[in-house]
């Protein structure tokens, strides 16, 4: 199971830019918040974490693990460490004229799933202009990622190991990776990526 790999406070050490030179500092160091704390304790990721994804005490989490990444203050491998950079979670946009919260796949829409992305655009206001991405079928198939022959299958045949695969401004990026980044929150019985 791909987990969050922060290291722990004694064991870890992560590094910061200081002008030209590199600095190295222990999570000692940083003022972290206690429910960061937990999640470092407890050896929890992102992608698994105590809060329920679009939660504010999952987004302030998530913002909290970004700010830290984005200042190469962490330390995280994998699927946390995609999500870090390339994700938004909990973020307020609008799409539509209304608020909406960025990279918080839901079920619902016109498909079975439902997920608003950052266009790369603002408003007039200073506002991130979402772009609304569905997905899944809506015949009453289900999603069987829990069983290794259909997961293999549905991976070969959506070519999900594809660097087209890898924008998640397209449908083909949620139905590949959301099982393993968001599973609780779609109500999916299995993490294992498609």
């Amino acid at each position: 199971m791909l987990m969050l790999m922060l290291l722990k406070r004694l064991e870890t050490e992560a590094t910061i830019k200081t002008s030209n030179k590199m600095k190295l500092k222990t999570f000692n160091e940083f003022e972290i918040s206690e429910e960061l704390q937990y999640h470092l304790d407890n050896d929890l990721g992102i992608s698994n974490s105590v809060f329920r994804i679009g939660s504010d005490a999952y987004r302030k989490l998530f913002e909290e693990v970004k700010k830290y990444w984005d200042e190469d203050n962490i330390i995280l491998s994998d699927k946390e460490a995609w999500m870090a950079k390339n994700l938004e979670i909990g973020k307020k946009a609008i799409y539509d004229g209304r608020e909406v919260e960025l990279d918080s796949p839901r079920r619902g829409g016109d498909k079975k799933f439902i997920v608003y992305h950052n266009s790369g655009k603002t408003d007039e206001d200073g506002n991130i202009k979402a772009v609304k991405i569905e997905w899944g079928d809506t015949s009453g198939l289900s999603i069987k990622n829990d069983d290794p022959e259909a997961a293999a299958s549905f991976w070969a045949r959506q070519k999900c190991d594809t660097a087209a695969r890898m924008d998640p401004l397209k449908p083909g990026f949620w139905a590949c990776y959301a099982p393993s980044l968001f599973n609780k929150q779609l109500g999916l019985t299995s993490d294992s990526p498609w």
